[in-house]
This record gives structure tokens, C-alpha cells and sequence, in this order.
């Protein structure tokens, strides 16, 4: 493969296959597959192919995503990269000094300590003994275990192992560094340390090789996104063509299976064994037409047809809650109509609830909302549209980021020396909308 002095990776034509219930590096598993072809007999076990051609460059100091549905084939392409598996086809060219933390505790030994498991874990990753001690006291003060250092790594917690494992692979100053979903089990505090390093990295010209499901993330890190699909690179592009494109993939892989999409009903019982039920779920723009594309800042209603069994008299006070999540993301945020002093009396048969968003609060980004006949503490009780209808937000172009606030600014006072402003000059500014 010819190498270009800008790319820190290329991959080629990557082909990877496996054994559907097998594990492909195991000996005994390469004993079963003598034995069974010497037996004049196929060993049972369907091959697939985890990876289909796939190519694409990591340019030095870039970061780059890898997103898609599970199984995908995004964890299969870093143990590719990381040498932990061997492609089966194509050819991958890793160009600098690499590092990893592609599985929660890859490489350390449970009954070892974690000031033993340091020393291992650096030498796998390349560290001499000599750097690994010149580094050790801020390995360890990074990943906040001092206390439990000489403790068995095999009574760590998850979130433990992924500190530890983080920061020796962060100490090793790599040229690339790539980095799993593992993150998602450290805590806040953690994860906001690891994303600094990250970008400190970045800042520093390492390319960072970035997998996760969480496309806030994702979004805000990465400068190109790979969407995998099936094995197959579906698209390369920034991060919003990516997303808006595995927003279109999720929703078609819904529509295709429409049992186990996310706005099935709670619990899935049948709509006449529940005593309220969800009829429809509409989302309109300021000009009170149905949309699915809005812009941040402007209002928003959303209005819900619901029907409640009149035998025993129907229900009293009804609740209704909301809940918006980033698509890819946790709960955004909730509320329900009690909480909000909405008190509705007895209600039976069909109705119509709205609840209207003066300034819709959300940044750009695609979203997914959910509706539900809540209980009083606004959890579903009667029926559940759970993350089932999907909206995409615009930028206002004044505000950045996935929150939406509204806003005043004034002049308080001038700064010394600074001349009288214009007489057109607002004294205050509110950007409301």
C-alpha cells in the first residue's frame, strides 16, 4: 500500500469474517475445525462476515467517529486497528505510535494489583519500565484509585477498570489513540476529564479514532463521522450529514420491523385490556401545521388525542407527560401535565390535550419524544409512546450547542477609555427567538 505522508491510518478493502457461536482465535476452536475437516464433516457453524470492504483514512491530528446499530462492525474495526485481530481481506496501515482502550480491563490480570496491572498494561502498550515510573504518579492521580492501588484489579468496579485503563493509555503520548464505547461507564466527572485529554491530544497533532453511540458526542469531538451499517460503510461525512443519515437508517430499520420499534405501546398489551389509550400525537409549527422540522427558539404544540374507558367512571385528572431525548442520547428532559397544575376532573371517552412551548428550548440536532397517560409522578401507567415520533431541530444561527436560551444583553458599563457608543447603538439586546 503506498502511504501518504498526511493520513496516520488507511485502511483498504478491510474484509473480517466469524464463526457465528465460535471464537476465531481460540486453539481449541482451530482443534475443533481440524478435527471436523478430517472428519470429512463441516464443523456446524455459519460464517459472516463482520466487515465488507471497508476503506477510509484517518488524517494526522483528526478525529474521526465510527457510529451505526450494534453489530454494525464498529468494535471489530479498532481490534483490526489495534492488531488484537487480523484481517481476513484488504490491507490496514497504521502509521505512528498506537494506543487503545477498546475493552473495559483489555490487558490487565484480575488477580494482579492495579500498581502491577500499570506496569503490564504500559508494556503491552509499548512503554519502557524506565517511562512507565517516570509517569506512574500521574497515572494513578488521573484515575482517582491511589486508595485502592495495591487491591486486586478483579474487585474493581467497571467504572475503576475504565479509569485506570484510560489514563495508561493517555500517558503513553500516542500519535493515534483509539478509544470504545467504554467510556459510557465512568462517571461525569470522568468523562468530562477524558474528553479535555482528548482534545488535548488533537491539540498536540494525535489522531483520535473515537466509537460511541452517543451522538452529542460525537457531534461536538469529531471533525468526520464513518456510519457503518451491516458491515458496510454507508456514508463518510461530518458529523451532521452522518447523523441526520443514521437518523434516516434507524427509522427505516423501524419501519422494517415494526414489532420491536421504540413507539411500541407499554408493556405491549392489546389497546383494549388498558383503561386510557393514545389515539395520536401532533407537533406543530408557529403557523399551526404538522411538522417534523423546527427551528430553535420558535413556538412549538404539540397536541395529544386520547381515550379514556368510561366503565367505573373513567379516570380523574388524567396525567400526561413529555419526555424529549437527543437522538443517541439519554433524556434530555421531562414534564407532565400535573406538575404543571393542569387539573383536567373526570374524564371519560375522547379527548384532546396540548401543551404549548413558547420558545422551543432545543439546540440543533435531531431528537426523539415520547408521550404518555402518566401517574401522578408522571411515569407511564395507561399507555406509552415511548421515543416514538422524531423531530430535527435548525440553529437559529445565533446560538451553538444543544440547548436554546433565551437571552438579554446590556451595556452595564464602559470600559475606561473605550469611546461613547453610536447613538443607533441598542443600549440592550434580547435574542428571545
Amino acid at each position: 500500500m503506498s502511504t501518504a505522508g498526511g493520513n496516520a491510518i488507511e485502511v483498504r478493502g478491510l474484509w473480517k469474517r466469524f464463526r457465528k457461536g465460535g471464537h476465531e482465535g481460540l486453539l481449541w476452536e482451530q482443534i475443533v475445525r481440524a478435527a471436523a475437516r478430517l472428519a470429512g464433516r463441516s464443523s456446524g457453524r455459519e460464517m459472516f462476515w463482520a466487515l465488507r470492504d471497508v476503506g477510509f483514512e484517518v488524517r494526522r491530528g483528526e478525529a474521526v467517529g465510527i457510529i451505526g446499530p450494534n453489530g454494525a462492525g464498529k468494535s471489530t474495526i479498532l481490534k483490526v486497528l489495534s492488531r488484537v485481530l487480523k484481517p481476513d481481506r484488504g490491507e490496514v496501515a497504521v502509521h505512528g505510535r498506537l494506543s487503545g482502550l477498546i475493552e473495559v480491563g483489555a490487558g490487565f490480570h484480575g488477580d494482579l494489583s492495579g500498581r502491577e496491572n500499570i506496569f503490564v498494561n504500559g508494556a503491552i502498550l509499548g512503554m519502557s519500565r524506565a517511562e512507565i515510573r517516570r509517569k506512574f504518579d500521574r497515572i494513578v492521580d488521573f484515575a482517582g484509585i491511589r486508595e485502592f492501588l495495591d487491591m486486586p484489579v478483579k474487585r474493581y468496579s467497571s467504572g475503576m477498570y475504565v479509569r485506570l485503563g484510560f489514563s495508561v493509555a493517555a500517558h503513553m503520548e500516542p500519535d493515534i489513540l483509539l478509544v470504545d464505547e467504554v467510556l459510557s461507564v465512568g462517571d461525569v466527572a470522568f468523562k468530562v476529564k477524558c474528553m479535555e485529554v482528548m482534545r488535548g491530544f488533537l491539540r498536540r497533532g494525535t489522531s483520535v479514532v473515537f466509537v460511541s453511540h452517543n451522538l452529542a458526542a460525537i457531534k461536538r469531538f469529531c471533525d468526520r463521522v464513518v456510519l457503518l451499517d451491516h458491515g458496510r460503510i454507508r456514508r463518510v461525512g461530518t458529523p451532521d450529514e452522518a447523523i441526520a443519515d443514521y437518523s434516516r437508517l434507524v427509522t427505516d430499520l423501524e419501519d422494517a420491523n415494526p414489532a420491536g420499534a421504540e413507539g411500541s405501546h407499554i408493556g405491549g398489551r392489546a389497546a383494549a385490556g388498558r383503561k386510557a389509550r393514545i389515539d395520536a400525537v401532533r407537533l406543530l409549527d408557529a403557523d399551526g401545521r404538522p411538522a417534523s422540522t423546527f427551528v430553535s427558539g420558535e413556538p412549538v404544540r404539540l397536541e395529544i388525542d386520547y381515550h379514556i374507558d368510561p366503565a367505573d367512571g373513567g379516570l380523574v385528572d388524567p396525567n400526561f407527560a413529555v419526555s424529549v431525548h437527543m437522538f443517541g442520547a439519554g433524556l434530555f428532559f421531562q414534564f407532565d401535565a400535573r406538575r404543571d397544575g393542569l387539573r383536567l376532573g373526570r374524564c371519560a371517552g375522547h379527548g384532546t390535550v396540548a401543551v404549548d412551548l413558547p420558545h422551543l428550548g432545543l439546540g440543533e440536532g435531531i431528537y426523539q419524544v415520547g408521550v404518555a397517560i402518566a401517574d401522578e409522578k408522571g411515569l407511564p401507567e395507561h399507555d406509552w409512546h415511548d421515543r416514538a415520533y422524531r423531530i430535527s431541530v435548525v440553529a437559529d444561527g445565533k446560538t451553538d450547542g444543544p440547548v436554546h436560551q433565551p437571552r438579554r444583553w446590556s451595556a452595564v458599563a464602559a470600559a475606561p477609555g473605550s469611546p461613547a457608543p453610536a447613538a443607533e447603538t441598542a443600549a440592550a439586546v434580547e435574542v428571545a427567538c
